[in-house]
This record gives C-alpha cells, sequence and structure tokens, in this order.
C-alpha cells in the first residue's frame, strides 16, 4: 500500500446519487416501490458505511506510518547532535592539551607538572583549587600554577598526589607587578570575586583602562613576566591612591587544567 493515495469520495458520491435516482424512479412507476428500496437502500448505505470505515482505518494506518518515520528521523538527528556535541569536546580537549604542551616548553626548565582541577573550594571568598598532582610529581609549597592565558595561583600545600591551590582572586592572594605600558610597580590583589584590584597607585600616575599587567618578579616569589590581568577600571579614591580595578586573564571559574613552575 506504500506509495497509493485511495480516494474514496467519487465512490460514496456515486453510491449516493444511484441510490437517490433509484428511490425517485420507483416510487413513480411501482406500488412495491417501499418493499423494493428498503433493503436496497439498506445495501446502498451498509457499503458507504463500509467505504467510510475503510478510509478512515487507512487514512490511520498513513498517519501512524508518518508519525513512525517523523519519530525515527528526530531519534537520528537526536544521535547526530550527540555525536557532534562529542567530536566538539574532543577537539577543545586537545587544544587544551596543546596549549599545556606550551607551556611545558615556555617555561622549560622551570616546568614541574601539568595537572587536572578535581575539586574547587566552595566558600564564597576562599578561591582555591585542589589538584591531582603531589609531591610524588615533584610539587611542593610556593611553587607557582599557570595556565596558557597566564599566572593562576599558587601552590600552598601538598601531598603524595594532590596539591592545594591559592586562586589570584583569592583575598589572600598578592603578587608584586608592573604596568607594562608605564614601567610602573604596583601590588596586585584579589578580592574574592572575579575582579582584582592594583593597590598603591597614586592619583599623579596615568593608569588608563586597557593597561596590561605583569608579574614584576621583585617579590621573589613570581618570576618576572607572567601575563596577570588587565586594568578594567580606574577612578580616584577617597586619599592619596586611585581605585584600579584588574579583569584577570585567566578566568577561574572554566580553568580545567594548568601547569605548575619552580
Amino acid at each position: 500500500m506504500r506509495g497509493r493515495n485511495f480516494n474514496f469520495l467519487p465512490l460514496i458520491l456515486l453510491i449516493i446519487l444511484v441510490s437517490a435516482l433509484m428511490t425517485y424512479q420507483a416510487r413513480r412507476e411501482s406500488p412495491l416501490a417501499p418493499a423494493i428500496l428498503k433493503p436496497l437502500n439498506g445495501f446502498l448505505y451498509g457499503s458507504l458505511d463500509t467505504a467510510e470505515r475503510a478510509y478512515a482505518a487507512l487514512g490511520g494506518l498513513f498517519e501512524t506510518r508518518h508519525d513512525r518515520r517523523i519519530k525515527a528521523l528526530e531519534t537520528e538527528v537526536a544521535s547526530l547532535k550527540r555525536q557532534q556535541g562529542g567530536v566538539e569536546a574532543l577537539r577543545l580537549e586537545n587544544a587544551r592539551l596543546r596549549a599545556l604542551l606550551g607551556l611545558k616548553e615556555e617555561h622549560h626548565p622551570r616546568y614541574v607538572a601539568s595537572a587536572n582541577v578535581v575539586f574547587r573550594g566552595t566558600s564564597r571568598w576562599a578561591n582555591t583549587f585542589v589538584i591531582d598532582a603531589g609531591r610524588r610529581r615533584g610539587i611542593e609549597k610556593d611553587m607557582i600554577a599557570v595556565s596558557p592565558d597566564g599566572l593562576a595561583g599558587k601552590v600552598t600545600g601538598t601531598q603524595g598526589d594532590f596539591s592545594r591551590v591559592l586562586l589570584i582572586t583569592d583575598v589572600r592572594f598578592a603578587a608584586a607587578v608592573r604596568i607594562e605600558r608605564l614601567g610602573q610597580e604596583a601590588i596586585f590583589s584579589g578580592t574574592g570575586t572575579r575582579f582584582c584590584e592594583l593597590k598603591y597607585i597614586t592619583n599623579d600616575i596615568k593608569v588608563q583602562k586597557g593597561d596590561v599587567l605583569i608579574t614584576s618578579g621583585l617579590d621573589g616569589l613570581f618570576p618576572a613576566g607572567l601575563r596577570v590581568g588587565y586594568v578594567s577600571g580606574v577612578s580616584e579614591g577617597d586619599g592619596f591612591f586611585q581605585d584600579v580595578q584588574v579583569t584577570p586573564y585567566v578566568d577561574t571559574a572554566r580553568l580545567q587544567e594548568l601547569a605548575v613552575i619552580k
């Protein structure tokens, strides 16, 4: 039956027309018309009813097949979307791994190990990570955590296979930095939010939005030249110093892998 279009409408109209003509003719010509027409009409209308039921059944059959086809197509589309999502996830993972490999080459011989983030701190103000690499892989306290985007934090504790990392957004984090355009030294500090701040910048220093901050190395902890963030807001403070907002290059909320360097 597939591919055929059954149209019972002409048959139905023909049956009605024949019935009407026969009824009219019989009533005019024969006194026995009622006796003859009654079974004939019953047969004709029974045929009409059967045709209607057959039409409805075939329509339901075609509709059911159509629904099944639509459902099969929807399932196929969903499967293709899942496959596409898997391919995209693999592409992004490969890109991150290539970036980590680039870090190993960039920071050689200070490079120690690469690690995955396995736990994130739950406190609003304490921005910390736990990574799946520790003393067994050479990681020690006060080593530096970096990502392909720049400085991520520092190691504050380590065990055999895990280490704790204090992120640059934490209120306890501070680093000596330099405003690259001006050569001006300053202190970078976390605030517990996605934005950080630049401290001890007097009002006479012409800091601008977009100014790039790099580590200066003057604190004896962070090596010089690591990308930290950029100035995203500047306003006059209440005293001698400006209020300078900094957006870190590293998005700690999305960080999944990092490298540890000496």
